[in-house]
């Protein structure tokens, strides 16, 4: 329960990059979404669209790392993400992806490098096959 308030801070400061200043979530005891409001709608997590779900659990991820990170830390793993948003939003979720790199580390493995171009300054390592 004592995560509950630090963890939602973070991920509604870093998810109104990506959705605006009307953005909040509410996360349970479990520390899940269960909801997020945008300019005063409400909508339940599973209602969201499959992008939206997948851009939120990524926010909340990063927002873990970063509480952990001013206790030694744990870095942030990621795999081919952000699949299924849009050009728009791969652009404001670069701008949260680079925001939370201030706080914790992030690794992404991708093969598609152009997905991830709105990060902003980041270490790039290409492995040739």
């Amino acid at each position: 329960k004592a995560y509950v308030a630090p963890l939602k801070e973070r991920v509604q400061r870093l998810g109104r990059l990506v959705y605006g200043t009307g953005f909040e979530v509410d996360i349970d005891d479990d520390l899940q979404i269960v909801s997020r409001t945008e300019d005063g709608v409400t909508v339940p997590f599973s209602y969201l669209s499959g992008g939206t779900r997948e851009q939120l659990s990524l926010i909340l991820r990063l927002a873990c790392s970063m509480i952990v990170a001013q206790d030694g830390g744990t870095p942030v793993i990621l795999d081919d993400t952000l699949g299924y948003s849009d050009p728009a939003r791969l652009r404001l979720m670069g701008v949260a992806l680079a925001q939370a790199a201030k706080e914790c580390q992030i690794v992404i493995f991708t093969c598609t490098p152009g997905r991830y171009s709105h990060i902003g300054q980041a270490y790039v390592v290409s492995i040739g096959c």
